[in-house]
This record gives structure tokens, C-alpha cells and sequence, in this order.
């Protein structure tokens, strides 16, 4: 992750890429990479932009179960985690921790678009391509171990600091690291294309994603999204991704449910100032007024949740009862944000029962237990 700090000129595309992580990483067992990824979300978890968000959080794990329940990564563990920032970008750690942003999310026009980057970063993971960075240059791993933790919090809102500290600390193997994770990206690339067949997801969202950030590159030029910086991106390996997705035939995969309305709820909070959720207030309003509109309930949801940020309870009420008429079954994300409505209006006796009742029905949903505990 911390590697992937400039564009290189492009070479011909292999045929056959190499599978970098079949020859294990002698300096870092898959042991000692769990260690040194614990101990680096230690560090993250005390920053503010790691949200405890329990059911977002909980989404993503959901997420990256499906997605990890593959044989290429049996044997690992992972833990999927949100960061409230809005670039696009997504990160892996040593031992499975996988960061996604908020503006990831948000950005994300499909479920497998999102699931695409997911994939992307279970790649890293299960071809242990930290550990086979640091096998190159035996003299040097304790430097590079340093300068990944540093890399890592930077990384979050700032990949170009990141793609700094590796790059200072590299010394003179820069130029070989760089071509390593070159390579790495693309059989990443590979891997998470092959996860998304797999997995039931449209390998198609993979090449769509990345094609829009390439826009967004041309777009904003040196203010390019953050996930463009931290992954370099060739119009080479585009092309190789368009071509191993032709081999799939397409099939349309619907959003799951929960997709749909925790995008809503980050999009209601995306700017929680004033100014911020008056504008974003308005938006969902503009979108529930279009009666043609295919996702009017997390429209409604994300209408309700930005009506309980700005503390307008009886609003927040209404726009509640209207995602519950249009939902086919309840959902737990409606059920815990009734209770919090009736939390924030002071009827903690209320909304206790709501979180309690819901519970009983949405065995394990993480931010349900949450609220019943607050």
C-alpha cells in the first residue's frame, strides 16, 4: 500500500502475470504480519476518522465475508473498518485490515463497483505482497517496517505523505519497490477479478470503477482521487482488466438492501455542518419529489437520518414512517434509527424498547446492540 506512490512509464503486458505471493516472505511470517497489523490499528483506532460507526462497520464486514469466502483466501483473517474522509481511496494492512472511505462508499454507483475495490484490496492480502516487499532487501526491513506504519497513518487522507515516507526510507532499492508494486497492482487486479467471479459479484463494476476514476484523473489532473495516487492507474492496466472481465458474461447483480441505505445515511452525513445538511437535506428532498426515482426508500432514509443530525424530530419521524411504507420488510438500519429518533426526543423508555424489539428480530446486528447498550 504504501509503495504505490508514483506512475511508471508503461511496459508490455504479460500474458501470464507472475502470482508474487506463491514464494512466502521470509522476513515477515503470516504470524508476525498479524502482529504488526494489530499493532498499527491501534495506533489508526485513536484517530478520529476511524469511525466506530457499528453498522457501517458491520456492513463491511458482511461484505468482505462474502467476498473472502474463497479458497485463495482460506486461512486468513480480515477485518473490514470504515474512515470518515472523502476521498476515494481504500487501503490493506499487514495480516487483512482493510480501510475503506467514506467517499468510496458514497462514490460507489453499484454494490459490486464497491465490492470491486474490496476484491482489489483482498488481493494485497492473500498474495502477501508486504511481506514479499520486505523479502527484497533483507538489510532494510526493519527500515521499511518503520516507514509502513508511518505510510499507514498518513495513508488515510493523504497518500501522497505516505508515497513520501516509503519513498524516503526506500534509499536506493526505490526504483526496484517501484516496479515490485507495479506489478503488484496488477495481479491484485487479477485476483480480485477472479474473487468477484466467484463471489457472484459483476467483474464488469471493477472496470467501470476504475475507468471513472480515470476521468476524474484528466478531470482534476495533479488534484487526482486519492485512490489514483496510492494505486497508480495505466491506461494498460485498464486494458488488461477490460479483457480478463470479457471473458465473463455480464449479469446484472442487484444492490443488496443494505448498500442502498448505508449509502444514504453517509451521504446524509457527509458534511455535518450547517450549510452542509441544509444542502444535502435539499438534495434528498429534490430526489424523493422524482417520481421516477428506482431507490426512493434510501432516499427517504437518508432524508430521515440528515432530519435527526439537523434535530428536526418530527420531520425525521415522518420521513422515517415513509421509508418503512415503501420497504418490503423491515431493515434493521430503519428499526435502530427509530430508536435513535426516540433517544435524541428524550424518551430514553422509548427507545429502548424500539432497539430491544428490533434486536430480538435482527439477531446480531451490530448497530442495534450498540444503541441498546447507549
Amino acid at each position: 500500500m504504501a509503495l504505490a506512490s508514483a506512475p511508471l512509464p508503461s511496459r508490455p503486458q504479460a500474458d501470464n502475470l507472475p502470482r508474487l505471493g506463491e514464494a512466502g516472505g521470509d522476513e515477515l511470517s503470516p504470524a508476525a504480519e498479524r502482529r504488526l497489523g494489530d499493532q498499527i490499528m491501534r495506533d489508526l483506532r485513536r484517530d478520529a476518522s476511524v469511525s466506530d460507526d457499528a453498522e457501517i462497520n458491520g456492513y463491511l464486514n458482511r461484505l468482505g465475508a462474502q467476498l473472502t469466502a474463497t479458497q485463495a483466501a482460506a486461512g486468513y483473517v480480515f477485518d473490514f473498518f470504515l474512515v470518515i474522509d472523502t476521498t476515494l481511496n481504500a487501503f490493506a494492512l499487514p495480516g487483512g485490515h482493510i480501510g475503506v472511505h467514506s467517499g468510496l462508499i458514497t462514490a460507489s454507483q453499484s454494490e459490486s463497483e464497491l465490492a470491486s475495490v474490496l476484491s482489489h484490496e483482498i488481493g494485497h492480502v492473500t498474495q502477501r505482497h508486504i511481506a514479499r516487499m520486505l523479502s527484497q532487501g533483507r538489510q532494510t526491513s526493519m527500515v521499511a517496517l518503520a516507514a509502513m506504519v508511518l505510510a499507514a497513518l498518513a495513508a488515510k487522507s493523504n497518500p501522497g505523505a505516505a508515497a513520501g515516507i516509503a519513498t524516503m526510507a526506500s534509499g536506493a532499492q526505490q526504483q526496484q519497490m517501484l516496479s515490485f508494486s507495479r506489478d503488484a497492482e496488477r495481479e491484485a487486479d487479477r485476483v480480485g477479478i477472479e474473487t468477484l467471479r466467484a463471489t457472484g459479484f459483476e467483474p464488469a463494476g471493477m472496470v467501470a470503477f476504475f475507468q471513472r476514476l480515470q476521468q476524474s484523473t484528466r478531470i482534476y489532473e495533479n488534484n487526482a482521487p486519492g485512490y489514483m495516487r496510492s494505486h497508480p492507474l495505466t491506461a494498460e492496466r485498464v486494458a488488461d482488466m477490460q479483457s480478463r472481465v470479457q471473458e465473463t458474461r455480464y449479469r446484472q447483480r442487484p444492490d443488496s438492501i443494505d448498500f442502498r441505505l448505508l449509502r444514504a445515511k453517509l451521504r446524509a452525513l457527509a458534511t455535518p455542518t450547517v450549510d452542509g445538511l441544509l444542502s444535502v437535506r435539499q438534495q434528498f428532498e429534490r430526489q424523493v419529489r422524482d417520481k421516477a426515482t428506482n431507490d426512493d426508500h434510501a432516499a427517504w432514509i437518508g432524508l430521515a437520518t440528515v432530519l435527526l443530525a439537523q434535530r428536526d424530530l418530527a420531520a425525521a419521524e415522518k420521513a422515517l414512517a415513509e421509508t418503512r411504507r415503501r420497504l418490503s420488510a423491515p431493515h434493521a438500519a430503519v428499526e435502530r434509527l427509530g430508536a435513535e429518533i426516540r433517544l435524541r426526543a428524550g424518551d430514553p423508555a422509548a427507545a429502548l424498547a424500539l432497539a430491544e424489539a428490533a434486536s430480538a428480530k435482527f439477531i446480531g446486528a451490530r448497530g442495534l446492540l450498540h444503541l441498546r447498550a447507549e
